[in-house]
Formats: C-alpha cells, sequence, structure tokens
C-alpha cells in the first residue's frame, strides 16, 4: 500500500512543479515559496489517514515553558491549535506535533544551513517528556542488538551504547524533522558533499550529536535519511561506530512516508497492514557513522564520512532488497526453539555445552550468530529473544527464523508457497 501511495504522490508532485512553474513568472519570492509550501500541504493532506484526529497546518510551535519556534512552514498535527488572529496559521503545543517539514523550491548551501538551523531549534525547544516506549524499544534492539534496559540500568551500559540509547529516546520524543527541497544539486554526490563540507564546519561545537540531523532531507531526486530505526537501520559496525545517516536516489516521497507512517504506527497503534506485504526495503549509501567517546569529563561524538565516488552513486534505478527471514542450521534451531518456549537459555548449562560438542559446534560462534541475525541477545551468559513474536517455519527442508508481529514473516511464507505452486 505504502509503495503504490507513494508513487501516486510522486506522478501527482511532478504533475504540479510543471503547472507552478507556469506561475513562477510572477517573480515574487513569497508567493512562489506559499505555492511549493501549497503543494506539499496537499500532496501531505493525501496521505494522512482521515480516521485520525490529525491535520496539516502551519505556524508556530510552543513548549510547556512558552517558548516559541520560528516559522513552520508545513507541520502534521494533533487536534486543534490555538489560530493566529486574522492570518490561516496556528499554534500548537509541541505535544501535539508529529512532522515538521521545512519547504524550499531550491535547496543549496545557504538554504540548507537555514533548514538544517531550523530543525535544530525544534530539537532544543522539545519538552523531552517520553510518552511511550515501543519505538525506543525496537530501535535499540536492532541497532544494539540488546534488549532495552530500565532506565535506572542504562548506566550500566558501555559509553557509546548509553549515549545510543540516549540519541533513540530523544527521537521518540521529537516531532520528525524534514527537510524538502524541490530543486538544489543535481546530483546524490553533489547533495553528500555539501552536507558534508557544513557539517565539517560544525565539528568540535557543544551539543553537536545525531539527535540534532533531520530525520530526512530531500533534495530534488535525492535524500539523506537519519538510520535510527524508525524506520530504517543503521547497523553498528565491528569498531562499534553506529552508521546514523545515509543517501538515497529513492522516490523521497516514499521515503517521506516511511518516517511520517511508522511515526504514527506507533502513536497510534496503526495495524502494520498499512506498510503493505512489506517484503521489499530500501537500501542506502552508507555515509555518515559515528561513536561517543568519553575522555575524563570530556564527551561527544566521533564522526566518520563513507566518501563514494560520483560512479558509484550514479545508478539508474534506487537499490532495493527483498526480505528473508533468517536461515538456521540444525543447532540454532533447537536453540531458537528453546527460546521461544522457554524464554531463556545459560549457556553455561552442562547439558548444552556437552550437546554442542556431541555436535561439533563451537557455542561461542553459534552465540554470535544468532545475534547478528538479529534474533537474540547475550547478556551476563544468557540468550534471550531479541523479539516480541518470534516464529520458525521450514521450508523445503531449511529453517527459518524471525520476528512476526507485524505478519511479514507469514507474507514471506506465502509468497514462497506461491511461487512453489505456480513453479
Amino acid at each position: 500500500m505504502i509503495v503504490t501511495v507513494a508513487d501516486f504522490l510522486n506522478s501527482l508532485m511532478k504533475k504540479e512543479k510543471e503547472l507552478i512553474k507556469q506561475y513562477e513568472i510572477v517573480d515574487h519570492g513569497p508567493t512562489i515559496g506559499d505555492m511549493y509550501e501549497g503543494l506539499t500541504s496537499s500532496l501531505l493532506d493525501k496521505a494522512l489517514f482521515k480516521e485520525l484526529d490529525i491535520r496539516v497546518a502551519s505556524g508556530k510551535i510552543r513548549n510547556k515553558e512558552g517558548e516559541f519556534s520560528n516559522e513552520v512552514d508545513c507541520m502534521i498535527v494533533e487536534g486543534e491549535g490555538d489560530p493566529i488572529p486574522y492570518t490561516n496559521k496556528f499554534i500548537y503545543d509541541i505535544s501535539n506535533v508529529i512532522a515538521v517539514l521545512e519547504i524550499k523550491k531550491n535547496l543549496y548551501k545557504d538554504d540548507l544551513i537555514d533548514s538544517y538551523n531550523k530543525m535544530h531549534q525544534i530539537y532544543k525547544i522539545s519538552n523531552h517528556q517520553l510518552t511511550s516506549i515501543r519505538g525506543l524499544r525496537d530501535a535499540f534492539r536492532h541497532i544494539v542488538k540488546k534488549e532495552l534496559p530500565d532506565y535506572k540500568d542504562v548506566h550500566l551500559l558501555p559509553f557509546h551504547e548509553q549515549m545510543i540509547y540516549h540519541t533513540l529516546l530523544i527521537e521518540e520524543i521529537l516531532p520528525s524533522r524534514i527537510i524538502f527541497g524541490y530543486y538544489g544539486y543535481k546530483s546524490e554526490f553533489s547533495l553528500r558533499e555539501a552536507f558534508v563540507n557544513f557539517l565539517n564546519d560544525q565539528s568540535g561545537k557543544k551539543g553537536f550529536s545525531p539527535v540534532i540531523f533531520p530525520d530526512l532531507v530531500v533534495c530534488g531526486n535525492y535524500s539523506l535519511a537519519k538510520l535510527d530505526g524508525m524506520p530504517y537501520i543503521g547497523f553498528m559496525d565491528k569498531n562499534d561506530f553506529w552508521n546514523f545517516y545515509g543517501s538515497s536516489n529513492d522516490n523521497p516521497l516514499l521515503l517521506l512516508l516511511e518516517i511520517i507512517w511508522t511515526k504514527l504506527s506507533y502513536k497510534y497503534s496503526i495495524n502494520s497492514s498499512i506498510f503493505g506485504e512489506d517484503l521489499e526495503f530500501e537500501a542506502f549509501h552508507m555515509y555518515l557513522a559515528g561513536k561517543a567517546k568519553e575522555d575524563g569529563e570530556k564527551m561527544g561524538w566521533e564522526f566518520k564520512y563513507h566518501f563514494m565516488e560520483k560512479e558509484e552513486l550514479r545508478q539508474l534505478d534506487p537499490i532495493r532488497f527483498e526480505w528473508e527471514p533468517a536461515e538456521l542450521d540444525e543447532q540454532e534451531f533447537v536453540i531458537i526453539n528453546w527460546l521461544c518456549i522457554n524464554g531463556a537459555l545459560n549457556i553455561n548449562e552442562l547439558g548444552l555445552r556437552e550437546w554442542m560438542l556431541k555436535e561439533e559446534k563451537d557455542l561461542e560462534k553459534t552465540v554470535n550468530d544468532l545475534k547478528e541475525k538479529n534474533l537474540v541477545s547475550f547478556e551476563n551468559g544468557n540468550l534471550t529473544l531479541l523479539t516480541d513474536q518470534c516464529q520458525v517455519v521450514a521450508v523445503d527442508g531449511k529453517w527459518y527464523a524471525a520476528e512476526n508481529k507485524s505478519g511479514r514473516l507469514t507474507n514471506w511464507l506465502k509468497k514462497r508457497m506461491k511461487a512453489k505452486k505456480q513453479a
């Protein structure tokens, strides 16, 4: 469903952009800006769920201390705001704001800096009051590959994991922040270079961390997106650097809808069927990675830029992958099946080690393999499932396992069975 809606909106957007061009002869900046803001609002309005009390508005955002944001071009909000007299704009409390969009006809360096600073201000006036941890929990599990700890136990994590926890916590609280430019840099390479050059100027500044980055930056056909597990996932490398930002040439409206609909699905417990079968996912070019470090009383993030040549990025079609569950060998199947029934397994159990020795399998390697497959967490000698509804299936003599709370595994199995019948 989401791909169909995104393709429809993308076609509509292209058509309406051509219509706007006919009226740009007015050569009046504010009027042209209003047209692009109006187009964005119209597109978003078509993508929202009418049964929810949400709408598209413009105006200002206020926090509980009475601090205000700059003028907001476009925001997705819940309920009715306070009307600003003699305008069609509104003031909304930040707790009722789901997403904030800064709209630009052209997105070049100065526009990028201006938009980035406005998105940063949304972070600065946020109340940081958590109402749900469902998104935080899923994101932490995917990125850190551990169960989400209680808040009182976060300090027991390694420092870089503590900082990822706090980053994801704030991401759960904040509205999605999106910069949407209709025109601008002509290539994915140029957008990447421009943004990283701007970031280099910010390095060393206090409070500079992944949480202040916009969730999505769109520039024509190219995008930069935060891989914070809401919904896109950036994994940690062997040196504990978190790949938290990526670039893409996929349909920008698909990326935008994925981010907004994920926010809505967690907030309103919307059935995941809105995402369709969810068997195809968008892939990103690696762009920025970060690791939090401390040196005495000094704390900060070290960033790495994944440079890619123009030719590597110059692809005609977006990169998409077919989702598949994790394939298990016989020993992994037995362990996962045990966990599904019993909930936990201590690897120091004598019977387990004897059995693995008899099977001529390395227990530590098996544990690491299951962690890499995002199925288990391993803490203090105990294996526990890293899923809510793990299921194991047998297909063509092979074992597979995956989280199935969204029905993704069921959809994959149905697709495999259908293909087998048609073969």
